[in-house]
Order: C-alpha cells, then structure tokens, then sequence
C-alpha cells in the first residue's frame, strides 16, 4: 500500500494542498460571516460590510478552484494506483505461470484484478480528502477555543470520541465485505468457467444445471451484499445522526452562552456554521474508515495473488530477464545441443532425433514431457548434458525448450501475430485499432506495414502443419483476426497453428504432446511428413500413438508403470511384436487401440 502512496507523491501533494486549502477556507466561511453581521448589527452597511462580503466571495471563488483542481487530482490518483494494481497482478500472473492456478481459480483472479484493485485506488483517491477534513478539523476548534474555551473542548475531545465508537462497526463490515468478496470470486470462476466450456455443454445438454449453479450462487452473492448493505446503512445512519445530535447540544450551550451576553449574535452564527460544517470532516472521516475496510480486503487478495511463487524458476530470474540482463553467456557451450536425461523414468533423448513417447497412460507421458520442459521444479528431476535443469537460468531453459500441449493456448488478434507469439506485430487487434481510431482520430494510429520476408516464413510454416483452410477461413490473409482464445477456429486448426508456432520459434528442444489428435488421418499423414523435415537435425520429443506420426520418428520408447520398457523404431517394434517380444507386442497393443484393430 505504500508503494502506491510514495509512487504518485507529486499528485498527492497537490491533491492534499487543494483539499486541505478548500476545507479550510471552508471552515473559516463562517467565521468571516459573523464577523460582517457583527459589524453590520454595530455600524450598519458600512464600507466595511462590502469588504468582508468581498472577502467571502473570494473565499468562495478559490474554494471553487481548489475544489475542482483537487478532485480532478484525485481522479488520476484513483485511476493510477487501480491500474498499477491490476499491472501488478497482471503481471505476477504472467510471470508465476501454472503456479497461480493451484492456488487460486481463474474467477478470483479476475475479480482480485478488477473489483479489488477499484477498491486500492478508491481508498488513494480519498486521502486527501481526509487531510484536508483534519486540517478544517484543527481549524473549527482552534477558533472555538479562541471564541469560548469549553466549546472548542467539546468540540476537541467530542468528535473523536463519536468518531472512534461508530468506527467500532467497520470491523464486522470488513467481515461481511470479506464473505460478500469470496462469494463473487466463486460466482465469476464459476461463470468463466461456464463461457469457456459453453460448446462443449451445449453439446452435453448441460447448460440447464449449470445456469441451475450459476442461479443458487448469484443468491448467495446477493444474501452476502444484503448483509454488507444493512450494516452499511446503520453507519450511513449514524453519519446524519451523530451529528446532527452533537450540533443540537452545541448550538443548545452556544444559545445559552448568547442570552447570558458571554457571545455575540455574530460569534453565535459563527458558532452555528463552524458546527454544522463539522459534519462534513465526520461524514468523510466515517467514509475513509469504510473504504479503507474495502481497500484491506482488497489488498489482501491482491497480497495473496502476488506472493504466490513460480513453480519453476525465481521472480528475481525472471524479473532480470524482462529488464535484459544477459541469463547466459554466449560463448559458452548450450546444453540443450546435448542429451536429456529423465532420471524418474530412466529415458535418454538422444539430440538432434525425433523421439516419441507411447504409453498405455497418457497422464504418465504428458508428466514426462512437463518434466523435460521443466515446467514445475519440484518434478523436474532431468539432465541436460549432464546437468540438473534446475540449475540453468528459467529464462534460458524458455528460450530453448518449447511445450505444445494437445489442447494449445492461444491468444487472439491478427494470425500473424497469434503464428509470431514470441515476436507480436506493433498492430495485432483490429476493433481495438478502430476503437482507438475513432476516439482520438486517425493520427493516433500508426501505419501498419507488414514484414513480407516475415510473413512468407509464417506461410511457410502453416503450410508445413496443412494450414491452409485456417487461411482461407480467415480471408486467405494472415491480417485475418482471430477471436479470443481462437475460439472462431476448431479444434484441429487451433492444434495446426499451435503447431506452426511452434515451427517458426524453432527451439533446441520441441516437445509436442499428441500435436494431431483432432485432425483427419489425410492431414495427419502430411503433418508428420513435413515435420520431420522441418525438425531434422533438431531435437523433438513427440507424445503420441499414431502409427502415423510414429513411422516417421527416429525412435520410439514405450513408457510402462513409469519406466523405459523398450526402445527402438517403429517398424523394428512391429517386427519384434510379431516374433513374439512380450514387450513389442504391448506396445503393439497400445498403438492398435489407436486405429481400432484387434489386439
């Protein structure tokens, strides 16, 4: 929280010299007031009447000013510090990778991102309104210490008091804001969770129960802000309440004082604004202790997201990384050109081979390839010419292993940009470049010229994965734009430019985990020819049963309870399965299944 304090120090000076300038002046009006109608009341509209009343609006123009500056100061400090927050977040999120969501769903960290950090940025916004109420504090009672010493102590020691016993109920308001705040983390994973897997319930005719869970937990978000906005109706309450009682009893004593000739009628209508404008400090006082409730709870979903660590890697690794330090000296030899080593399951992949993984358990191969990737430290036990993986900077292991799971992520915008992840084109969102267009005008938009010897590498590579329905489904260009998560392509497309991704970053070590489950058999058969060549000489490890992918390895290992059975190529695994190997002929069994054969 203090970093979002010290970060914007400039704003936030001017910001607390504007309000506390307005609240002050504010407090003073009054006093300024009583002045005139004494002299009025003593000497009639004299020349010094006109004074004061000139003096009141000059008051009153640069209270307007102050006013206008400072609230306007506090809306960039609102807007700065919830986007810093949700920069943060967004970031540590990036960074921590898979490690996030182990521990938190994907819909509390939508809403930790957005409603949370609103909160942070809420409670910085009205800082300086909260200065500058203390200062006009401190001046109301200065001035009735000045006209009545126990008024001003009453004044002093009273709004404190009332202030430190209404506070007593932020407490049961933070724990009903807490409840209130995980029961909409759970309603908005549930809801992500529902729109990203909506074909697939609509296929299942599933979309009734989950509409019924998204109903039955939309009512507890409801019951739990019922309960936030009864309580929260009781302080509001008591806001008008307190102080309209407190102001009774004073403007009560100053009467009594008046009749008994101790003040004037202008001190008494000094008295009279000076305390009725002492609710407003209390109003914004009571309104700074909720918020802040708000911004703790807030803050502490955000604390929680952000000390999650990687599960690979350090932060410090990667935040090195993003600021170009070097991870690794060029002169020295790279591991990755050598051997890997699996020391769970005892499998050597030999560099610069195509070797694929055939298990009867796929959750046992895609560990396997996780492990290679070094995805979570704690199972990576796998050398790379010898040394442990853990030992190398994360950011050089990213650079030169590359992990394509079966169901690939990937992110919207134009094709050339979602084919080119790793080098993203200036402009890759066409309604965000329209958007942006029509709000600032088109000099606000930079030109976009496309790079003709990058895009034919990119061609090259979509032809290499049978692309070219993905093209022409897209306007046969790659400026074509892909809706989010890629959603507008099937399941075989997405996998065929996940695939071409993958060809043009082109790293050391590509591991595919069934690359070609959701694509015909025509296709596939033209992949796995174009993929070798494409690959040759490179180290690839290929997880998958497709006797067609296979017969296009250099080797294959069959992974059984966890260890290396057999190894050998394709057509060698089949001819020894024939002679009777118990062991090929398993392996037989398992890559059958695939095409239907009988066992």
């Amino acid at each position: 929280m203090t970093n979002f304090y010290t970060s914007s120090g400039r704003e936030m000076t001017v910001a607390v010299i504007s309000r506390s300038i307005q609240e002050v002046l504010g407090a003073l009006t009054p006093v300024v007031l009583g002045i005139a109608l004494d002299s009025g009341l003593e000497r009639g509209a004299t020349s010094s009447v006109w004074i004061i009343a000139g003096w009141l609006t000059i008051l009153a123009l640069v209270q307007a000013i102050t006013m206008a500056f400072g609230h306007g100061v506090e809306i960039v400090l609102w807007m700065r510090t919830a986007l810093r927050s949700i920069n943060q977040v967004h970031n540590h999120v990036t960074r921590s990778g898979p490690a996030i969501l182990r521990q938190r769903s994907t819909g509390e960290v939508v809403a930790t991102t957005m409603s949370d950090s609103e909160h942070v940025g809420n409670l910085v916004e009205v800082t300086p309104r909260l200065i500058g109420s203390l200062m006009a504090f401190m001046t109301v009672a200065i001035v009735l210490l000045l006209q009545h010493t126990a008024l001003g102590l009453v004044v002093l020691i009273g709004v404190p008091v009332i202030t430190a016993l209404a506070a007593l109920l932020i407490k049961p308001l933070q724990s009903r804001q807490q409840v209130q705040r995980d029961e909409q983390g759970k309603l908005t994973s549930l809801g992500t969770d529902t729109v990203a897997g909506l074909r697939v319930l609509r296929g299942i005719g599933g979309e009734a129960q989950f509409a019924a869970r998204y109903a039955e937990q939309s009512q507890k978000v409801r019951l739990a802000g019922n309960e936030v906005a009864r309580l929260q109706s009781w302080i509001d309450g008591l806001q008008i309440l307190i102080p309209g009682v407190f102001t009774a009893f004073v403007m009560w004593q100053g009467a009594l004082l008046t009749m008994a000739g101790e003040l004037t009628i202008g001190q008494f209508t000094a008295l009279f604004g000076l305390t009725i404008y002492l609710v407003r400090p209390l109003q914004i006082v009571m309104m700074v202790i909720t918020q802040f409730g708000r911004a703790r709870v807030g803050a502490r979903k955000i604390f929680n997201v952000v000390r999650i660590d990687p599960i690979a890697g350090t932060l410090d690794e990667r935040l090195a990384a993003e600021d170009g330090l070097p991870v690794w000296d060029e002169s020295d030899e790279n591991p990755f050109d050598g051997p890997l080593f699996d020391a769970q399951t005892g499998i050597l992949i030999q560099p610069g081979l195509t070797t694929a993984i055939v298990s009867s358990k796929p959750e046992d191969s895609a560990a396997l390839a996780e492990r290679l990737a070094r995805i979570d430290d704690d199972e990576a036990n796998v050398l790379v010419s010898g040394r442990d993986i853990r030992s190398l900077p994360i950011s050089f292991v990213r650079d030169n292993v590359m992990l394509t799971r079966a169901t690939p992520e990937l992110f919207g915008g134009q094709l050339r940009a979602v084919i080119d992840a790793k080098h993203p084109y200036e402009i890759v969102d066409a309604p965000l470049i329209a958007a942006r267009e029509k709000v600032y005008g088109p000099e606000a938009v930079a030109p976009f010229h496309a790079d003709e010897d990058r895009d034919n590498e990119l061609l090259d590579a979509l032809t290499a994965t049978d692309g070219h329905d993905v093209l022409s489904s897209l306007d046969n260009s790659l400026s074509g734009e892909v809706t989010e998560k890629a959603r507008s392509l099937s399941g075989g497309q997405r996998q065929r430019v996940a695939l071409a991704r993958s060809l043009v970053d082109a790293p050391k070590v590509l591991i595919l985990v069934e690359p070609t489950s959701a694509v015909d058999s025509h296709t596939e058969d033209r992949i796995a020819d174009r993929l070798r060549a494409r690959r040759s000489g490179k180290t690839t490890v290929l997880v998958t049963s497709s006797p067609l992918m296979l017969d296009r390895v250099d080797d294959v290992v069959l992974l059984e309870d966890g260890r290396e059975t057999i190894r050998g190529s394709h057509s060698e695994l089949l001819r020894r399965a024939h002679a009777g190997d118990p062991a090929a002929q398993r392996y037989e069994r398992v890559i059958t299944r695939q095409t239907g054969a009988d066992a």
